[in-house]
């Protein structure tokens, strides 16, 4: 008994570790993205690292999904990343009134409104989805050190955390 408290307490603490060194990886991912647009060599860098830098994460996965499926709507949106339909207005009104993205109508849809990117808002997806691919491959090495068996573990861990948040809200 004595040996699975110290193992909690363990998990405990290196959630928590797990936790405060996020905010380090934001400053690392910011480092990450000014590297990715010096290396896009864009002529105007320095307003792109701006956009960059104050875009929530909501916002930048709507110009994600925007930018995979240029005739997305707000439910399309909302649907593609978990954010209500309010969330993805008022990050899309945000994303226009920045000239990031653009509304437009389908020829076959004059009633409903869909987003594209602009020119500035195509190099803020960009520099997003590389950020993402380097993420995805990083996690994608760690994982490959566990068993089958251990990922089921972690993956239930993980959904149960999930739900005890979205529980006490």
């Amino acid at each position: 008994m004595e040996e699975r408290n110290m193992l909690k307490n363990k998990v405990y603490a290196n959630l928590v570790d797990y936790l405060h060194t996020r905010d380090k990886s934001a400053e690392f991912r910011r480092e990450k993205a000014l590297a990715i647009i010096e290396e896009q060599n864009y002529a105007d860098k320095e307003e792109v690292y701006l956009h960059l830098d104050k875009l929530t994460l909501t916002q930048l996965h709507v110009l994600h999904e925007i930018g995979e499926r240029p005739d997305s709507n707000v439910t399309f949106i909302s649907n593609q990343i978990n954010v209500t339909k309010g969330g993805v207005s008022k990050a899309v009104a945000k994303l226009i009134a920045w000239e990031l993205i653009q509304e437009h109508f389908r020829a076959d849809n004059k009633k409903e409104i869909y987003y594209r990117l602009t020119e500035e808002g195509e190099k803020l997806a960009f520099v997003h989805a590389r950020l993402h691919q380097q993420l995805e491959n990083k996690h994608e090495e760690l994982l490959e050190r566990y068993s089958e068996e251990e990922l089921k573990v972690i993956a239930s861990f993980l959904k149960e955390l999930t739900e005890l948040n979205t529980s006490s809200l």
